[in-house]
């Protein structure tokens, strides 16, 4: 493995390879004090400090990892300094990345990010409040705002790192509503629901939980389970090899199921998929 330079103009080149695959980074200002960013594949981020330093680069030196997810690029620092932070966050905004990034200590703690987070960053305490969807959407995308509403202030009460990436669902479901994407929304709800009661973090089990989407769900026709099968392909792509050429089995099933008309089949196999991918995130 080979650590490359990123110049202004490899930025996007950089985004690229994070949404291949978990890359490294360091970065640090050389003697001429211009930033200087280095990448590379593999997960030792701190090899990356004797090529910073043969490129000229002093301390104070950040590095870690890097992933593109959803638009977003998330930096995990292992080694953090505010200050290097804030040139680094100024290197990717002169250059446009084009997502937006946020910046994480290795506790899953926000440290910074480059754009104002809306709806795939971290919820503001009024978002849920802000529902808006609608308004021919009806008695389903009601439901599905009672239901954020009721799981909305649970959240905090998850351990640090999961309390993020369910901020970040919620308020991307938010979104999904109010944009009538119902059912996309419903099948980002029910993980999360999952994801609380497993924890325990919520007055329901998985069972009701499970009952509570079912209902939702039965008021939804036949095109709307198609539109949840597909949300479910899309979140089984981005899921290991192995576990993901299951899951792509069992969406199939759903799908022949949907065909045939077995609703009632068709959604007992897709919230195993769903119960399934709760458990692997």
């Amino acid at each position: 493995m080979v650590a490359s330079r990123v110049l202004g103009e490899d930025v996007r080149s950089m985004v690229r390879k994070g949404a291949r695959e978990r890359m490294c980074f360091g970065f640090c200002l050389d003697k001429q004090n211009d930033p200087l960013l280095m990448v590379e594949p593999g997960k030792k981020p701190e090899a990356l400090r004797a090529p910073l330093k043969n490129e000229g680069g002093g301390p104070p030196m950040i590095w870690g990892t890097y992933v593109v997810r959803s638009e977003q690029m998330e930096m995990i620092c292992e080694k953090v300094s505010a200050k290097t932070i804030t040139g680094l966050k100024k290197f990717l905004r002169k250059n446009q990345p084009k997502v937006n990034v946020l910046f994480y200590d290795k506790g899953g703690n926000l440290l910074d990010s480059l754009k104002p987070e809306k709806s795939d960053g971290v919820v503001i305490d009024d978002k849920v409040s802000d529902l808006a969807p609608p308004g021919e959407s009806g008695k389903s995308a009601q439901e599905l705002v009672k239901r954020l509403k009721r799981i909305h202030p649970r959240i905090a009460l998850a351990p640090g790192p999961l309390e993020m990436k369910l901020k970040r669902a919620l308020a991307r479901s938010v979104k999904l509503v109010n944009d009538g994407k119902l059912q996309e929304a419903e099948t980002l709800i029910t993980m999360i629901e999952m994801a609380l009661a497993k924890i325990g973090k919520t007055i329901e089990n998985d069972k009701r939980t499970q009952a509570r989407a079912q209902q939702s769900r039965d008021r939804m026709s036949l095109g709307a389970g198609v539109k949840r099968a597909q949300a479910l392909r899309a979140n089984v792509a981005r899921t290991p090899g192995s576990t993901r050429s299951k899951l792509d089995r069992a969406v199939h099933k759903a799908a022949q199921l949907l065909k045939s008309r077995d609703m009632n089949g068709a959604n007992k196999m897709m919230d195993r998929i769903e119960k399934a991918l709760a458990t692997i995130n």
